[in-house]
């Protein structure tokens, strides 16, 4: 319970799991436990990292015992620290973290067996009560969380939760966990109880109240609240209708839930509706009699009224300060270009809250207040979050006046001090514009008119006024741009048609501009429709009736709480069609505006207490919104797909992000080249005028010959750089549409051949193979001088022969398949029992991930004679994304590779990275051959052997160097590709159940159901190999092949390649060509039953592993392992999609580098055979 109190998103992921298979409220039986996985994670979780007993019970030895190699004397006692294995690093990632999400894809269990996590002890003396306490457990646990909402006591906050730990036999919490049960009232003393009583039924029931559920005696129908008001009292609306009376405690509430009802508490009966419910925590400070948010309509409201829309909020004003929101939201997306160069991701909320924050404290201050490159308001946006949060939460004293001096959830206590924070921030400034020369912003006329009317309006006043505004200013602001973010990322095709008229409008790459505005029709529609359907306020600020009011026929009491439920009417079935949906065209054809004349939408609310920050919240948001998708192409981080993004709200006077949405960027890559759009990456780094002189310099001297393949026309200096996007595998296979399948560009000062055609393909690879057997190598690729020792890089030469002979006659020759094929059917036996433990918990499974160790291990065995990773674990996730991180650096434009001249510069670090990366798989390799040679004595027979004997025999032809990089190549090129098309395959299957069924036919019928498939078989599985086949045309491991280099000048089919140029073979065009396949487009594995094409680069419609002389000398092990895989999984298991997606709804976008991978990684949930 600790643990779930200290990470609210744990608590809230198990409630909705009891709920969706429980139902909220119910006490879990234990036939429920088996249907409720992330429960068990939780406590498997919390008894990992906090053991009943820590050191288990204590052992002896009676004799004395040999334990690995060391003498343990007779008599000794023995400790198991189950305490350290439970937070041990190399097993546990972020292990001091509570990440219960760690169990759902592990098969890991508390029984005993699994030695990583054994709370119960093992063997022979495993605790008896073990079946008792895993019931036990998990019943009582979830029985608390999904009957009742907890909160800490005392106004303890989550961080304060102190977790120290109380030794003993067992582990207790050093101080005992107190909790309040907020859905029951037990809190109220007996004071309170009898006054309440009395209150509650001495007053008699007005007959012509409006219609509302029937509130229980003391706590009306607080019960029905839960921790969503906004979205619970939209539902009982449904049932009471729009205008709906409620008991609160003690206090009579009205809910408005229709347009209609609103207008006529917003604009017909305004002024009687006018006044505010103060939430108890708003007094803290004193803060409601300063505060024009909650003043009563009077002198002192109408005084600060007057400052704020004179001195910020009028158009003149506004208009006066254009150039520093301009400023501010070029800070913006300075900060997130500096963010796309480092590959770091962009928290949007965050960044969005420095800019509003930046800019209110210019407009007021003349001053930043916090870092708009650094995360250093991130206190302050906490601090503000916290009052919005605290402000809007159910607290017991607005319910229960009664208890206001008692406090007893301590939010008046907590909003004091959040209050404090910042009005001494406040306070500072203003002191020192006392001694300091007068800016003339709105600090200096707020304290002229002090002066000037001191009966009037004082300091203090001032200081809530300038609460008032940073807290509704900023928090609002950036939560809509968050959600907008948000919607966007899980609607790509909204976000593609935003950026089109971006681009028509104000071109790619710019800062919008206010005036800008009233030319992005579609932009200020993404705005609405995401203040509609996330309102930065959901209930507005509630509103007060001071004498009883009818309203529709209906009486509403004197002192009535009223809330206007913006979020309900802005999804109201009955006036949005599709009301759930985010669809921004809604508003193309409607003149719906959100300034508080259309009741369909009022984000901002409407009347005389319209909230003052309208005209400068309709400038902010769509420009930051616009700016930010006008410079970058952004994606979710993690690896999420759009389907799996969050957006959970979290409830508190303003509307947040239950999670906040963390996002990757990148800038289109003409900005990356030529600054012509954004400030570049040249900028960034300062590049002298020389370097730039130079590239003009020799650009201009290149003499264009008569005879070149046909191309796009390039721009000067950069060429055709701003063609290539972030799918340039994509790019040129559109741009060959226009200019045919031998395409010639110049991309920066390399000039470059794109192949796109079988014909033009079979003539680079096989009939002039030797003038195109040279390796154009990518700037990234010579670190740690990698190209000098790689059989993929090197020249056709001696040295690269002697490679290539290894590969081929102690790795990949038949006879050396064939000696290690039970190595193999070993691998996959792992595999399909690593799936079986998932199936078992209805865990899904990472397909990409499972494979990827599978092949490691493979091929660490076949070298090294031992494994990598644990088959049976995700230990092996450091070694995958350090090749992950390999493959994506290899492949990525470099501007390096453009502008060689850059090179000792390395503007965008991927040398850097690319050479720690390559450091760190060569210490592995380095750290397994001294191993070996201190074992001198012992033989493996192993491809590690065999190459260390050739060392010796032939130290001058081969050194251990060259050894390191070809395991190196070998391993980078056969783990990631092998498992990224096993991924591609499965993905391919479950998107098309009919081509699974076909499959899982033929090896029901020639294998037998459940078993595992051998190599021998895989001749008698003609559509299985088809599928393997069809897969690798349509996802080809490596989209362009490894890049090829003519060394002097060479004629191709009538043109003429100049040397030097850099050929790209787009395997991925070619196995997509419309002239070459029927329906190209579409997974077809029959295509291939009727025809003899193979992959052995002999037929040039389908060469994913390349032909000619550099063909992939890995073919022959891949052509035997993607068989083995796919076939045994699919004849062991029946597969579905992770979290109820249907297969066409499976993500298929492609993350490209020198590898192609998918971008959201398959999870699919195995189910074994009956």
């Amino acid at each position: 319970m600790s643990e779930v109190l200290l990470k609210p998103y744990v608590m809230a992921k198990a409630k909705e799991e009891l709920e969706a298979v429980i139902g909220k409220g119910k006490i879990v039986e234990e036939n429920d436990l088996s249907r409720l996985p992330y429960l068990s994670c939780i406590v498997k979780e919390t008894l990992r990292i906090h053991p009943p007993i820590p050191l288990l019970l204590p052992r002896k030895v009676v004799n004395q015992v040999k334990l690995y190699d060391y003498i343990v004397p007779e008599g000794t006692q023995v400790l198991v620290n189950v305490w350290a294995i439970g937070r041990d690093p190399s097993i546990w990632e972020d292990s001091l973290e509570f990440k219960p999400e760690r169990f759902q894809t592990s098969g890991l269990d508390v029984r005993g067996q699994d030695f990583e996590l054994i709370p119960f002890g093992a063997g022979r003396r495993i605790c008896p009560g073990l079946p008792l306490a895993i019931r036990m457990i998990p019943m009582m646990l979830g029985s608390l969380l999904n009957n009742f909402n907890w909160n800490l006591s005392n106004g303890i906050e989550h961080e304060e939760l102190d977790m120290a730990e109380r030794f003993g036999i067992t582990l207790q919490k050093a101080k005992s966990l107190c909790v309040l049960v907020t859905t029951v009232l037990g809190f109220l003393l007996l004071y309170a109880l009898i006054q309440a009583t009395f209150s509650v039924f001495g007053f008699g029931r007005s007959k012509n109240l409006p219609p509302g559920p029937t509130p229980f005696p003391i706590i009306g129908n607080l019960h029905l609240l839960g921790d969503q008001p906004h979205q619970t009292l939209t539902k009982l609306a449904k049932i009471h209708g729009p205008i709906m009376f409620l008991q609160l405690g003690r206090i009579n509430t009205l809910v408005i839930s229709s347009a209609a009802a609103a207008k006529q508490v917003l604009q017909k009966q305004d002024l009687a509706f006018s006044i505010r419910h103060i939430p108890d925590a708003v007094h803290a400070h004193n803060h409601s009699r300063g505060s024009v948010a909650w003043l009563p309509v009077g002198t002192l409201w109408r005084t600060l009224r007057k400052i704020l829309k004179n001195n910020i909020f009028s158009g003149d004003s506004l208009d006066a300060n254009q150039h520093l929101r301009n400023q501010k939201v070029q800070e913006l997306v300075a900060y997130c270009r500096k963010a796309s160069q480092s590959n770091e991701s962009v928290d949007i909320g965050r960044a969005a809250f420095r800019t509003s924050l930046n800019l209110l404290s210019n407009t007021v201050f003349s001053k930043d207040l916090t870092d708009p490159f650094e995360d250093s308001g991130k206190e302050f946006k906490e601090v503000v979050g916290n009052i919005n949060l605290e402000a809007g939460k159910p607290n017991l004293v607005d319910f229960f006046p009664v208890l206001k001096r008692i406090d007893p959830q301590g939010i008046k206590r907590r909003m004091t001090r959040y209050f404090g924070k910042v009005l001494d921030i406040f306070e500072e400034l203003s002191k020192e514009r006392s001694v300091m020369k007068q800016d003339d912003d709105v600090l200096d006329k707020c304290l002229k008119i002090c002066q000037e009317i001191p009966d009037e309006i004082n300091r203090t006043q001032i200081m809530g006024m300038f609460l008032d505004l940073f807290v509704a200013g900023t928090d609002t602001t950036s939560n809509t741009v968050e959600w907008a973010m948000a919607e966007l990322l899980l609607k790509p095709y909204i976000m593609a048609k935003a950026k089109k008229e971006l681009e028509e409008v104000i071109g790619t790459g710019k800062i919008i501009e206010e005036k800008d505005l009233l030319k992005l029709p579609y932009l200020w529609c993404i705005v609405k429709e995401t203040l509609r359907i996330h309102p930065p306020i959901p209930f507005l600020l509630p509103r007060k009736v001071e004498n009883e009011v009818k309203l529709n026929d209906y009486i509403v009491p004197k002192g009535t709480q009223v809330l206007v439920n913006a979020w309900a009417i802005g999804r109201d079935p009955s006036i949005w069609e599709d009301s759930l949906e985010f669809k921004p065209e809604r508003f193309l054809t409607s003149g719906l505006e959100v300034r508080g004349q259309d009741f369909e939408l009022i984000p901002f609310g409407a009347g005389r207490r319209i909230c003052p920050g309208l005209p400068l919240a309709i400038r902010m948001i769509p420009t930051m919104l616009g700016s930010l998708l006008n410079c970058f192409n952004w994606n979710i981080d993690n690896g999420i797909g759009h389907e799996g993004l969050d957006m959970r709200e979290k409830f508190g006077l303003t509307l947040q992000k239950a999670n906040p949405l963390c996002v990757k960027l990148f800038m289109p890559f003409i900005s990356e080249v030529t600054g012509m759009r954004t400030r570049s990456t040249l900028d960034e780094v300062r590049l002298p005028k020389r370097l730039m002189l130079t590239e003009l310099v020799e650009a201009c001297k290149v003499g264009k010959p008569k005879n070149l393949p046909p191309g796009p026309t390039p721009l000067p200096i950069i060429g055709s750089l701003h063609l290539l996007g972030d799918q340039p595998h994509q790019s040129l296979a559109n741009l060959a549409k226009t200019h045919g399948p031998i395409m010639f560009l110049k991309l920066g000062r390399i000039t470059t051949l794109v192949i796109s055609s079988a014909a033009a393909a079979k003539q680079v690879l096989q009939k002039q193979d030797l003038a195109f057997s040279n390796r154009h190598i990518p700037d990234a690729l010579t670190a740690h001088n990698h190209s000098h020792d790689s059989v993929v890089w090197l020249p056709v030469g001696t040295r690269w022969r002697t490679l290539r002979k290894i590969f081929n006659s102690n790795i990949f020759s038949t006879n050396s398949l064939d000696a290690n094929q039970h190595l193999r059917s070993q691998k996959v036996q792992e595999l399909v029992a690593y799936c079986r433990r998932a199936s078992q918990c209805n865990d899904p499974v990472d397909i990409g991930r499972a494979a990827f160790r599978t092949t490691l291990n493979l091929l660490s065995n076949t070298i090294f004679s031992k494994d990598l990773t644990d088959p049976y674990e995700d230990s092996g996730k450091e070694f995958r994304e350090l090749i992950g991180n390999v493959m994506v650096e290899a492949g990525k434009p470099n501007l390096v590779d453009f502008f060689p001249v850059l090179k000792k510069i390395d503007p965008q670090g991927i040398r850097r990275r690319m050479t720690r990366h390559f450091g760190k798989l060569l210490q592995i390799f380095e750290e397994l051959i001294q191993e070996r040679l201190a074992l001198k004595s012992l033989k493996h027979d192993d491809v590690l052997d065999v190459c260390l004997k050739i060392n010796r025999d032939n130290p001058d032809e081969i050194d251990q160097t060259h050894l390191k990089g070809m395991f190196l190549d070998l391993f980078v090129a056969g783990t990631d590709t092998t498992s990224n098309s096993l991924e591609w395959a499965m993905t391919e299957v479950l998107r098309n159940p009919h081509t699974m069924t076909k499959a899982k036919e033929e090896l029901e019928q020639v294998i037998g159901k459940g078993k595992i498939i051998e190599e021998a078989d895989i001749m008698r599985l003609p559509y299985l190999s088809c599928i393997v086949k069809e897969t690798l045309r349509i996802h080809p491991p490596v989209p362009f092949l490894i890049p090829r280099k003519i060394e002097h000048e060479v004629e191709l089919n009538g043109y003429t390649v100049p040397r030097d140029t850099q050929v790209l073979v787009n395997v991925w065009a070619i196995g997509r060509d419309p002239t070459l396949w029927e329906d190209a487009l579409d997974f077809k594995p029959e295509r291939f039953m009727t025809s003899g094409c193979d992959v052995r680069g002999q037929h040039f419609e389908l060469l994913p592993f390349g032909a000619g002389r550099r063909i992939c000398p890995g073919l022959p092990l891949a052509v035997r392992m993607l068989p083995v895989m796919l076939g045994s999984l699919l004849n062991n298991f029946d597969w579905s999609l992770d979290a109820g997606i249907s297969p066409k709804e499976l993500d298929m976008t492609e993350k490209f580098g020198i590898a192609l991978q998918k971008a959201d990684p398959l999870c699919a949930v195995p189910k074994l055979l009956n």
